[in-house]
């Protein structure tokens, strides 16, 4: 089976794109930079989710406890021309032993999400994970690029790259099939401006294996202008999101109403700030991001709002760098079913984990007070968090996941349990460390544990969550 997708691969994908990089090289001037790159991501995660009531229905109770390992490998290309750039990437995902019962009540972890997608207990697929054309000006200031593309953040800011991008859109790049984007986008520079603008068409990915695949009736169009300084960066954007799926699929809201084909039209408005301030011993550093929301929602009027605030302190002088920081995220929730309007808030297509590592929780409906301590010495980099979780609303949904994935099956892209006037969602305590074992690999491990309040023993024991993994990559 997987020799003969391979053959067919080659026939549709490689012969072409090996042509076309060749009559490239020529076309793009005298002497293109060509770069290769290789890459291997082996991830082993096991879940204890929250074990389910044993009050509920027989049917309705699936299995907490699973294991399963994956593998994504990529081959690279990148070629710098003095007029033209031109990069693509080729992708196997492999995933064994995916749960077969970690369903019930809603799904219980990612596990439940890969095997939902593919009805067995392993999921695998060779794609064409980017291939783009960048056109530029001479002086470099301004640029086109078309194609299937990433859109993570060129910036060199590293509390914008950790702390504000992929909060609505992202490349959902902790999925093992991750989320690319198919589009045009323009890019130009005018001093310390440089200014955005898009409009793109998301692919299949996240848990969903047929990642070749262009979701047509999801449209995305995107602009910003971003201030740069030394020391900071402020930016204002917009993003308008069109949702017209024709697939009847679950409406993740708190009307409970029956599947439906999605009809959501959404523009977010807001902006974002971070700066780091010198101390004597090292740098203060703040975060403010905030975006309002308004649009249509299965033909009611969307209003709603996030707003995250941010700080802390890295001691940079002393052994290990620790930097201290804590902060507060607020993101709306629906307090009223029935009242004809649709206020929470929608986080488009983020990648989530980036903000909530145990992928537990989306950042939507909630309330989020944190503190974390991250510490760099010289062999590796650790992070240590603790998150006390409340819903704005009880009774809105808890809502979880990464945002659509997939054209056609009835996984909406959110999934939701709802709260029943409860709002204590609970506590989180979790942490990361990656070790750099040579320039080319390096290991990580993360693990966490969850103890859930009223709105999680609604659904479940008040036994905890427990969910670890470790990752080895390669990049070459």
């Amino acid at each position: 089976m997987l020799l003969s997708e391979i053959v067919a691969f080659r026939k549709v994908f490689f012969v072409p794109f090996v042509s076309f990089v060749f009559c490239f090289s020529v076309v793009a001037g005298a002497q293109p930079h060509v770069t290769g790159s290789i890459s291997n991501v082996t991830r082993v995660e096991s879940w204890s989710y929250f074990e389910p009531r044993a009050d509920l229905p027989p049917e309705a109770v699936g299995d907490p406890d699973y294991t399963f390992i994956g593998d994504r490998a990529e081959l690279g290309v990148r070629i710098d021309g003095r007029r033209f750039d031109l990069s693509g990437a080729f992708n196997y995902v492999r995933i064994e032993n995916l749960p077969t019962r970690a369903i019930g009540p809603g799904a219980l972890g990612p596990g439940a999400f890969y095997f939902a997608a593919t009805g067995v207990r392993y999921s695998y697929q060779l794609y064409l994970g980017e291939l783009t054309l960048r056109m530029k000006s001479a002086d470099r200031k301004r640029s086109f690029t078309v194609g299937r593309m990433a859109l993570g953040t060129q910036s060199i800011n590293r509390l914008v790259r950790e702390r504000i991008e992929s909060r609505l859109i992202g490349d959902f790049d902790d999925s093992f099939y991750e989320r690319r984007f198919d589009g045009a986008r323009v890019d130009f520079d005018r001093g310390p401006w440089h200014f955005t603008g898009g409009a793109f068409m998301p692919t299949q990915g996240g848990y969903e294996e047929s990642t070749n695949l262009t979701m047509t009736r999801i449209r995305l169009a995107t602009a910003s202008a971003t201030h740069t300084t030394n020391s900071g960066e402020s930016q204002a954007f917009v993003h308008a999101y069109r949702d017209k799926r024709q697939r009847r699929m679950a409406v993740v809201d708190n009307r409970l109403t029956t599947d439906r084909p999605p009809d959501v039209t959404i523009t977010s408005l807001g902006g974002s700030h971070a700066q780091t301030i010198a101390s004597a011993r090292g740098e203060f550093d703040v975060v403010l991001w905030g975006v309002g929301q308004l649009g249509d929602w299965y033909g009611m009027p969307h209003r709603a709002g996030s707003a995250a605030l941010e700080g802390g302190h890295r001691w940079t002088q002393s052994a290990g760098k620790p930097w201290l920081r804590g902060g507060y995220l607020w993101a709306s929730g629906d307090g009223d079913a029935g009242d004809g309007h649709h206020t929470t808030f929608f986080q488009m297509l983020p990648t989530s984990r980036k903000y909530a590592l145990s992928a537990v929780y989306s950042q939507m409906n909630v309330r989020d007070v944190f503190a974390q301590l991250w510490i760099e010495p010289r062999r590796f980099n650790a992070r240590i968090e603790v998150h006390g979780l409340t819903l704005a609303s009880g009774r809105d949904l808890w809502y979880q996941g990464s945002g659509a994935t997939a054209s056609g099956d009835r996984f909406f892209g959110y999934s939701g349990r709802h709260a029943g006037g409860e709002t204590s969602l609970g506590t989180v305590l979790e942490g990361t460390v990656a070790v750099p074992i040579k320039k080319f690999w390096s290991v990580s491990a993360y693990v966490g544990t969850m103890w859930g309040g009223g709105a999680v023993q609604r659904w479940f024991t008040d036994a905890p969550l427990v969910f670890w993994s470790l990752e080895n990559v390669l990049r070459f």
